[in-house]
């Protein structure tokens, strides 16, 4: 740490922080999955230095913050939040090793976000939000819960060949299988009881767990499993993460394999025939923190049926950055081809496309920039949302690790693919805290309905006066309208969800993680589709 000379231009200054790191030119903000630790700025955040209003200071600064990503806008925090917000990157721009820059004096940066901000962000409480009439409700089942230390579930997948929900915990790096079919009554019991998990039900153990992408990697019929572990639940730029293959047995076990070590936070693993010579690639969503991360394949360099222990990978960069939060794999503009498609965080807040040209030969077009660095992107789904035969992207930010703030951006959008390359960005309603997307025709009409689960700890200690929505469901209406429906409120524990018919029914249900509840200590629960009386 270090102090600044708040009185005189820093330009001369830069020479005696130059540091040989690789990381990023930000200024202003810095977001940071999970959290980091904040400096404390020289000036008191309480001390009003008034309203920058000189057009040169106004010209550097806007330069200066808005060179390596979007300027950002006062509104992003509340006002005296800002000396630490500036106090933060102006030291990023140093670690970056940049000098390029003409820096303004700190205390002008200072004075151009906290004239325009506000003493507090404007988000409405949960019950001031309207209401809309839906068709469907949904009805709470028991806690799921695990017989050991509070869960951190950060991924759940609906696993249709053995018609059980596939979980991982971050916290105890368990990869575990349940079938609700194995509690008799599961879908009538009352929210009131609880179900604990048999210790069977844990059928891999790796090193804090994060999300789950299933293939067939040996081609035996059964599902084997891809995962990104993240190493620590402690923030930080060490590399202890890693990238595991767990193979499917017969009886429903795996084998967990380690296929590439010394990440930094590696929050995914998808597979895929980068190359296109026949066999399975693994590209890697690295997120790293300040100074690691980036995307990554792993280039598999092993024959046909070699055993899983025996493979080899060639690691490779394809994008340094880091922030990288999530990878999908779909053709996204309908010639056959499989595309890549990729979301960001950190200062980026993008969402972006390799559009694949053949072998080995990308396209990248960036489809949507939010406008503002402080965003906080948590994860994207691709769907054909409209059902016109082109797929679209559902994106929530709502990570609320980086300031534990609620923003009035945090939500749902919807990137809408209108053809010809084109997009264009609908946003669909607020959700504080939103981590993760699910999809499916909720109220049986024949289109696409959305639903987002919510991440806020701590919530209940914001304010007093404050109450916020945990888990909600936009109803897709005529002419491509949604409006937006409250499940849960004042719950706001979840880091992800999906959408599955759990009770064969025909009514798509919602699936909801349990993050770190210390009293309860739940891993999941159901939210069960009903019509409305």
């Amino acid at each position: 740490m270090y102090a600044l000379d708040r009185n005189q231009p820093t330009s001369h200054r830069a020479q005696n922080y130059r540091k040989a790191w690789l990381g990023k030119c930000l200024v202003g903000l810095c977001l940071l999955v999970m959290g980091c630790e904040r400096p404390k700025p020289d000036i008191p955040p309480k001390k009003e230095l008034g309203r920058l209003t000189n057009a040169i200071a106004i010209q550097t600064v806007r330069q200066f913050c808005g060179d390596c990503h979007p300027l950002p806008s006062p509104d992003s925090f509340p006002r005296a939040k800002w000396p630490a917000e500036v106090e933060r990157g102006y030291r990023f721009y140093y670690e970056s090793g940049r000098t390029d820059l003409v820096e303004p004096v700190v205390s002008d940066t200072i004075r151009y976000f906290q004239g325009d901000s506000t003493e507090k962000l404007l988000v409405p409480s949960a019950e001031k939000i309207p209401e809309f009439e839906s068709r469907v409700q949904f009805v709470s089942s028991p806690l799921v819960t695990a017989d050991e230390p509070s869960s951190l579930t950060s991924h759940i997948l609906w696993e249709e060949q053995s018609k059980s929900l596939l979980f991982s915990d971050m916290s105890t790096g368990k990869l575990r299988r349940w079938n609700p079919d194995s509690v008799p009554n599961f879908q009538k019991m009352s929210a009131s009881e609880r179900i604990v998990l048999d210790p069977s039900t844990a059928i891999a153990q790796g090193r804090n767990l994060c999300r789950i992408n299933v293939c067939d990697w040996n081609q035996d019929g059964r599902n084997d499993y891809l995962v990104g572990e993240i190493g620590s639940t402690i923030i930080s730029d060490l590399k202890l993460g890693c990238v595991s293959l767990m193979i499917g047995n017969p009886d429903g076990s795996v084998v967990r394999h380690v296929i590439a070590e010394n990440m930094a936070r590696s929050v995914e693993a998808v597979p895929y025939d980068y190359d296109e010579d026949g066999d399975l690639d693994v590209l890697v969503a690295e997120f790293g923190w300040n100074r690691s991360g980036g995307f990554r394949l792993l280039r598999n360099q092993t024959p046909a049926n070699t055993p899983p222990e025996s493979l080899r990978f060639e690691e490779e960069v394809i994008d340094s950055r880091h922030g990288i939060l999530a990878i999908q794999i779909a053709d996204m503009d309908g010639d056959s081809r499989l595309d890549i498609v990729t979301a960001y965080g950190q200062e980026y807040e993008t969402i972006e496309i390799l559009y694949n040209r053949g072998p080995e030969k990308y396209e990248k077009k960036v489809i949507a920039s939010m406008p503002d660095p402080s965003y906080n992107s948590s994860a994207i789904l691709i769907s054909d949302v409209d059902h016109d035969g082109r797929l679209d992207v559902v994106h929530t930010c709502g990570d609320i690790f980086d300031s534990f703030i609620p923003k009035p951006f945090h939500g749902v959008r919807w990137i809408r693919n209108i053809g010809n390359g084109e997009w264009e960005r609908r946003e669909l309603g607020m959700l504080i805290g939103a981590m993760q997307p699910a999809v499916g025709d909720f109220d049986g009409d024949g289109d696409i309905d959305i639903a987002a689960a919510g991440l806020f700890p701590n919530s209940d200690t914001y304010s007093e006066k404050m109450s916020f929505d945990s888990v909600c469901w936009w109803e897709q209406k005529e002419n491509l309208e949604f409006v937006r429906h409250s499940i849960e409120r004042d719950h706001c524990l979840h880091a992800t969800c999906t959408a599955a018919d759990l009770d064969r029914d025909g009514r798509i249900d919602l699936i909801v993680g349990e993050w770190a509840d210390k009293d309860a200590k739940g891993a999941l629960k159901v939210f069960w589709n009903r019509p409305k009386p």
